[in-house]
């Protein structure tokens, strides 16, 4: 509670200084330029960013600066409350108020994507090139989406098409520190009712290098190619998008201490995945091709919207998801962490066979198919409604000699309606949601269903302020690993064995906010209570097999409560702005023992210079020491860091050339950040990089 206040006043003192800055010149004051009109997607009425009940944070992948140039989950930082666990540069995985991986869900091209769940090592595969916006929704959404979306939503919003007969972009981004390239091609355009897009883009990132050192293993490539057909009509509008991605992801390795390793449950949700990366690490020397992970994943999805006289609409999205999964490297001799149903036949397999050249120790695909309807009953002054449903037919198939999970299949069906009812005061959300899930293997068949509901309030504040409440429960289903796993998971030097009795998790979260944009500034300020029933994670039994520690899955109850505030200020000098922002979350454990994998709190300043056709920005980013520890992690100190960036427009041959730059780490610092699995094996964070881009619009 003392960082909290300490950062606190940090902040306050922040913003006291800059405001000296508006103030000292300020004679006319206009109010801030916030495009709070953006329609949103992400929930069901299309309601724009003011007059939804729910607060979403909207990202515009088009105005933000260098965003390409390192990786797609970098620019969800902009937002408070909002961390990533990381592995390298290369991998990241969102966290929203300490809630990650399978507690997270993301949409991507309309459709739930069901490729990196399990492996909190594992990134999300998800390229910036062909995206317009991200829209991010804190806190529980299993009314609108179902199991999994206890901690929130990412909502992936696929590059818009263009009125224009036809558009090109080219660009082009070089990052020092890894020796870094990424190139794209975009072309677009429109034939009468008919659009189209075809994006392409190329990432060749080599192994990235601290203050101190070079980081072997932690290269990373990917290729990404997305294709777009709408067709768009008085009453009728469709999209049909593709999405091919192939990703090669080095797995580093170090002298690792287990009991640095994070917590008992760290990825809770996760650990199917996650114990190939380090269970085959241990102190053994590896050269840059032994041990990497080759990840293809193929997206179509096919949306349309049919538009009736009586303003009423109707969408139906069908999409479907291919992914392969192969993992390689010296793995030597292990205990299998698949599931006790394959025992007899994994004992038929050469114990020898990791050192078969170019063979995939693990090699699995995972299909998804999903069926999503919508009807939008017609609006009128005073309500507004919805209904809906979800399907999804999910088949996981083992081809490699190991198995992160069994082979087995998962079926969602739930059904959900929504009311907006308009006050003269007051806008009111209700909702009400039924989900059922089965997951079927040998001789396991479990369903698990839930009711799940919200409520929500918004007042507006004058012509300039907005004030929410929102209450809302979710639920999740136990995962795979959570029920079967039966071994040594090397990750964190333990035997895990999961609970076939395992039952859903549950929350409900209060979310009280408030956003003020008066004169020439913006407010902003969270507060939320999310309480977890049956809350699963790994236990220890006090015994041990092979001589390692024995832990169970168990489950118990956790809270998580938390505080975030931002300030936007544009001075009167015309070219300068800033924001400040501070996030802090807390979780715990009914027996008051921490929560693993939460974040410090964190305090970021930046200030904006923009001209005619260029801007500048410095930023500042400090971390306080988290001491606040779940089991088996470890302490990681305070730091600060600043970057620089800027943009610059180019007229050439009648088109504009944007030249874009920045250096992240000026200063070079040498520090862990608490979030990073590399921390746990003794790597630090990356040193100083600096990043150059060219992007052509014609």
């Amino acid at each position: 509670m003392k960082n909290i206040f300490k950062y606190a006043f940090l902040a306050l003192v922040l913003i006291s200084t800059t405001n000296v800055i508006s103030q000292n010149t300020q004679e006319n004051d206009t109010i801030i330029s916030v495009n709070l009109d953006e329609v949103v997607v992400s929930t069901p009425f299309k309601e724009s960013l003011k007059n939804n009940v729910l607060k979403v944070n909207k990202l515009n992948f088009k105005t933000l600066n260098n965003t390409k140039s390192i990786n797609f989950s970098s620019s969800l930082l902009e937002v408070p409350g909002v961390s990533l666990i990381t592995t390298g540069p290369g991998i990241s995985k969102p966290v929203i108020r300490g809630l990650s991986s399978n507690r997270v869900i993301v949409f991507n091209q309309y459709m739930k994507h069901e490729n990196q769940q399990w492996g909190g090592d594992h990134g999300m595969d998800i390229s910036g090139f062909g995206v317009e916006s991200v829209e991010l929704i804190k806190g529980p959404m299993s009314v609108l989406y179902g199991s999994d979306a206890i901690g929130g939503v990412l909502y992936v919003n696929p590059d818009s098409y263009s009125n224009e007969d036809m558009e090109v972009e080219i660009g082009s981004f070089y990052n020092s520190n890894y020796s870094g390239f990424t190139n794209n091609l975009g072309i677009k355009g429109n034939l009468n009712n008919l659009s189209y897009l075809i994006q392409g883009s190329m990432v060749d990132n080599k192994d990235f290098e601290t203050p101190k050192e070079k980081v072997e293993s932690t290269y990373y490539e990917n290729k990404d190619f997305k294709l777009g057909l709408g067709y768009e009509s008085k009453k009728f509008i469709s999209d049909f998008r593709f999405n091919y991605s192939k990703t090669k992801v080095g797995i580093p390795h170090g002298e690792e201490d287990h009991d640095e390793h994070g917590d008992e449950d760290h990825d809770d949700e996760d650990h199917d995945d996650e114990d190939h990366d380090d269970e085959d690490h241990e102190g053994e020397e590896h050269d840059e091709e032994e041990s990497y992970q080759d990840l293809t994943n193929s997206i179509l999805t096919w949306k349309n919207t049919f538009l009736f006289d009586n303003k009423s609409e109707f969408e139906i999205i069908l999409g479907r998801s291919f992914n392969n999964r192969k993992e390689f490297g010296n793995h030597g001799d292990h205990e299998e962490h698949g599931d006790e149903d394959h025992d007899d036949e994994d004992e038929d397999h050469d114990e020898d066979h990791d050192e078969d050249e170019g063979e995939a120790h693990v090699d699995f695909d995972l299909n998804t198919t999903s069926l999503d309807m919508k009807y939008l009953f017609p609006k009128n002054e005073k309500t507004e409604f919805v209904i809906g449903s979800n399907l999804m037919f999910q088949e996981n198939k083992n081809i490699g000699e190991e198995e992160l999970i069994p082979d087995a299949e998962k079926n969602d069906f739930g059904i959900f309606g929504l009311t907006h009812i308009h006050t003269d005061s007051w806008d009111i959300m209700i909702g009400l949601r039924a989900d059922f899930r089965t997951i079927k293997k040998t001789d396991f068949d479990k369903n698990y269903s839930s009711l799940t509901s919200s409520l929500g309030f918004k007042r507006n504040l004058g012509d300039n302020g907005i004030m929410r409440i929102n209450f809302s429960n979710g639920y999740r289903a136990p995962n795979l690993s959570e029920l079967f796993a039966e071994g040594v998971h090397h990750a964190t030097g333990q035997y895990e064995i999961g609970d076939k009795n395992l039952t859903e998790e549950k929350s409900f979260q209060t979310d009280f906010s408030i956003e003020t944009y008066a004169l020439n500034s913006t407010f902003e300020m969270g507060i939320f209570y999310n309480k977890l029933s049956d809350y699963i994670y790994l236990n220890p039994t006090g015994n041990k097999i092979e001589g390692l520690p024995v832990y169970n899955y168990v489950q118990d109850d956790a809270s998580l409560f938390g505080l975030e505030l931002s300030r936007t200020r544009e001075t009167s000098i015309e070219w300068l702005s800033y924001k400040t922002s501070l996030a802090y979350v807390n979780g715990e454990k009914k027996n008051r023992e921490y929560l693993p994998l939460i974040p410090p709190i964190t305090l970021k300043h930046s200030f904006d210079f923009d001209f005619d056709n260029s801007s500048f920005q410095i930023s500042a980013l400090a971390k306080g020491k988290k001491q606040n520890l779940g089991l088996f992690e470890t302490e990681t100190n305070s730091y600060f860091v600043i970057d620089i960036s800027g943009s610059h427009d180019l007229n050439l041959l009648d088109n504009t050339i944007n030249l874009s730059w920045a250096v992240n780490n000026l200063l070079d610092r040498e520090y862990y950040d608490h979030l990073s699995r590399l921390k746990n094996i003794g790597i630090h964070e990356m040193g100083r990089n600096i990043s150059i881009g060219l992007n052509y619009k014609f």
